[in-house]
């Protein structure tokens, strides 16, 4: 093994110092946000945004993410160029996942796809929140032509490529604790259903983070809508048998006599985008303090195939609508992905990293590994009710040799699952030659430099291009961490 003579020399640097260097490290690391006012496209998938809109894939764990950078796979003109989105950027159909195929469910699009917000013409204040600060080149927005088309596929022929703003950003590094504010007049002569594309260009990298929202412009000066949104129903394919109920509550709690029942009895009732429509016409009609669908030009609320929303008056005593489904006829399925046969030993230690998928019905999911003698040695147990957990389980005080991984995902009612993985943990000796264990050493990483990681495993630097990320780590900012950041394969190949 190649010892690091730099990392030894920076432990011993005096502390202010070492302070100044984690402040560079930290600089250096790639930034991540969303705008969080009006709530943005990926921003509504999140939990954390109210998760108001479905079905999109896995940028509802990193709303943050959405950053067009060279590694980007769909280019406008097919290559990859740092102008602003009129001459570069994401390629036309593909411009609200930043180019990025992993996001490519947010490039759907329908005039019912995705959830709205009200705005009103004229001046409104749209505020990013960062994940990750980083000096910032510029901030554009721009907004969907007066005549698009709602149902085709976003282009630069869908938006006007005057920005409605341009505002530098002086190379200033954003605060994580205070979102940006910044001022865009919404025009007069556009009204209905657009969207509004926000671009955040970074000074020091080659990225910039794009943000598509939905929004509703009033601007002829009628009254604001006399509906407020309080959830959505999410259109998910289900099966002859199962029913949908709603659960309305109010401030005395349940109101069982307002439930509304939908029982599936046939294929056509059971498609993701039928059953939401007749649900709605069911509640519509039921008169229970609340309505489902899409808000039309007349301020009505129509039922939609698809994405419905659940609104309430002012007046009504409603302050909360729950979908629950009962999918007898679903079975439960349990799958793992993320796992590798073998593990190397970093002084006695690997850590695993994976996710977990239960599917047919509510879970409570845990993991346990064993050694080969039976013994539990390591043990993490998700959220009740999270049926899609990433584990990041560290086996410490290990030996070389045969272990188990026993994940077990318990239901609300019905069967329990269960998957089990074996792996072996090899000694460091057995993983080959590295020259650093990771993060020692880091300025000095290049295409090549071999890291022994937390999880275990040896990692080499990818080539240029991409070989600059390997050297962007802090620990508050690990997006390219080896074997455990959320883009670490853009900068690492595992050995």
């Amino acid at each position: 093994m190649i010892q690091s003579k730099r990392a030894s020399a920076l432990r011993k640097l005096p502390l202010a110092m070492a302070i100044g260097l984690a402040t560079l490290a930290s600089q250096q690391a790639f930034a991540h946000g969303y705008i969080e006012s009006p709530k943005s496209r990926p921003f509504m998938c999140s939990p954390v945004g109210g998760a108001l809109n479905a079905n999109c894939g896995s940028v509802t764990y990193e709303p943050q993410s959405v950053e067009y950078v060279p590694a980007s796979q769909q280019h406008h003109n097919g290559a990859y160029c740092p102008g602003d989105f009129t001459k570069c950027g994401p390629a036309d159909d593909h411009i609200a996942s930043g180019g990025l195929q992993k996001f490519n469910e947010l490039d759907e699009q329908s005039s019912t796809r995705w959830s709205k917000t009200n705005i009103k013409s004229g001046m409104n204040e749209f505020r990013w929140k960062y994940a990750a600060g980083h000096a910032s080149a510029y901030y554009q927005f721009y907004i969907t032509k007066k005549d698009w088309n709602p149902n085709q596929p976003l282009t630069r022929d869908s938006f006007d490529l005057i920005p409605l703003l341009h505002e530098n950003g002086n190379n200033n590094i954003p605060s994580t604790d205070v979102p940006t504010k910044h001022q865009v007049n919404i025009p007069a002569d556009h009204t209905g259903y657009h969207v509004v594309l926000a671009a955040w260009r970074i000074a020091d990298t080659d990225a910039t983070f794009y943000q598509a929202i939905d929004v509703n412009i009033d601007n002829d000066g009628a009254p604001e809508s006399q509906w407020s949104q309080i959830g959505a129903v999410q259109p998910e394919q289900l099966q002859i048998g199962d029913k949908v109920m709603t659960r309305v509550f109010t401030a005395t709690g349940e109101q069982n006599a307002r439930q509304t029942v939908l029982e599936i009895s046939n294929t056509e009732q059971a498609q993701a985008k039928t059953w939401p429509f007749l649900l709605a016409e069911k509640v519509n009609k039921a008169s229970a303090g609340y309505q489902m669908g899409q808000v039309g030009a007349d301020d009505k609320i129509t039922p939609s195939y698809g994405l419905n929303g659940i609104f309430k008056m002012a007046k009504s005593d409603v302050v909360r609508v729950e979908i629950q489904k009962d999918q007898a006829s679903m079975p439960g399925t349990l799958t793992l992905s993320g796992l590798a046969a073998d593990y190397t030993l970093n002084n006695g230690t690997a850590n695993l990293h994976f996710n977990a998928v239960a599917q047919g019905g509510k879970y409570t999911i845990d993991a346990t590994v064993f050694n080969s003698k039976g013994e539990s040695i390591a043990h993490k147990q998700a959220n009740a009710g999270e049926n899609t957990p990433h584990f990041s389980l560290p086996v410490t005080d290990a030996t070389a040799g045969d272990y188990d991984l026993v994940v077990v995902a318990k239901p609300e009612k019905g069967e329990l699952l269960q998957k089990t993985h074996s792996f072996k943990l090899k000694d460091a000796a057995a993983g080959g030659e590295y020259d650093f264990v990771f993060p020692d050493g880091l300025a000095s990483y290049k295409a090549g430099t071999k890291v022994l990681a937390k999880d275990g495993n040896t990692y080499e630097c990818k080539p240029y291009p991409y070989s600059g990320w390997c050297k962007i780590y802090t620990p508050a900012n690990n997006a390219y961490e080896p074997g455990a950041g959320r883009a670490w394969d853009q900068a690492w190949i595992r050995k």
